[in-house]
């Protein structure tokens, strides 16, 4: 799982500026919820992707919650950095904040943006912020392990579909599903699978 935090101050900027201006971006806010507050908070966090997904440059938003634990992680992509603090900084999202303070301990820990290859591999938990990716070797063989399949699939199923499609409009089909799937779908599931060796001692 990874931690979910409410974005404020220098921690927020100093992120940022590390994240370059047209990598996408994905940014994890992490709440700790009263107890018997669970269902009301649950209503608002989906009102708020909800109102998310209507922004600019928003690709996806949803909830992670372990049973049992008080921790609450909301995870959004944005197309870039700029488009994600325009949403992050809009006076829609601080009406949202306002009532979820009453919900919620008063904890506030930094926003965790990463971008690039990372993002696949950001295991969600209350412990995420500041914490180092796994080893590149290990990252670039988990992704040629999940990729082959799903580029063996697309050349059996679709490709012979698309072939007399237009150059350009063909071409843009591949990397949109195998990035769709990657992102949203396999890399998800590979990485909780095999996070104990991705990040052993954990």
């Amino acid at each position: 799982m990874a931690a979910i935090e409410e974005p404020g101050g220098d921690g927020e900027a100093r992120a940022g500026e590390r994240v370059a201006r047209s990598d996408p971006v994905t940014a994890v806010f992490s709440r700790q919820v009263r107890p018997g507050r669970e269902a009301e908070f649950e209503d608002w966090a989906h009102g708020v992707i909800s109102a998310a997904t209507r922004w600019p440059g928003h690709l996806g938003a949803s909830v992670l919650h372990e049973p049992g634990s008080p921790w609450y992680h909301l995870v959004y992509k944005f197309t870039d950095r700029e488009r994600f603090r325009a949403w992050a900084e809009s006076e829609e999202r601080s009406h949202w904040l306002g009532r979820v303070e009453r919900l919620t301990e008063d904890h506030d820990h930094p926003v965790q943006q990463t971008t690039g290859l990372e993002t696949w591999f950001d295991l969600p938990g209350p412990d995420a912020t500041g914490r180092r990716p796994p080893p590149r070797w290990k990252m670039w063989l988990v992704s040629l392990v999940a990729l082959y399949p799903l580029v063996v699939l697309f050349q059996w199923a679709l490709a012979p579909r698309v072939n007399r499609w237009p150059l350009l409009v063909k071409s843009a089909v591949f990397p949109l599903v195998l990035l769709t799937l990657m992102t949203f779908v396999v890399m998800p599931m590979v990485t909780r699978f095999l996070r104990r060796w991705l990040r052993p001692g954990r």
